[in-house]
């Protein structure tokens, strides 16, 4: 099966995969506060991550994050990510 995540999320808010839990893509246009670990891959826009020790990832395009704990997810403008909760 093949799916155009980005523009699947685009148009709908979200992409799944059937039959594949905890994988998902969406669009993220506001700040969103995560409690447990994940696995992202940044599929279009920009996104910062702030971290509890006060440190931060700044992902772009194409680039990934492995998150342990919690975490803040800003967008610096409509950004479509790819999540798997781990």
């Amino acid at each position: 099966m093949k799916l155009h995540l980005i523009r699947l999320a685009k148009a709908q808010g979200e992409a799944r995969f059937p039959g594949i839990k905890g994988f998902r893509s969406y669009v993220l246009s506001e700040p969103e506060e995560v409690q447990e670990k994940r696995l992202y891959l940044l599929l279009e826009g920009e996104v910062v991550v702030d971290l509890p020790d006060k440190s931060y990832l700044h992902l772009r395009r194409g680039e990934a994050a492995h998150l342990e704990g919690p975490h803040l997810l800003t967008p610096i403008d409509p950004s479509v990510l790819a999540v798997w909760k781990l």
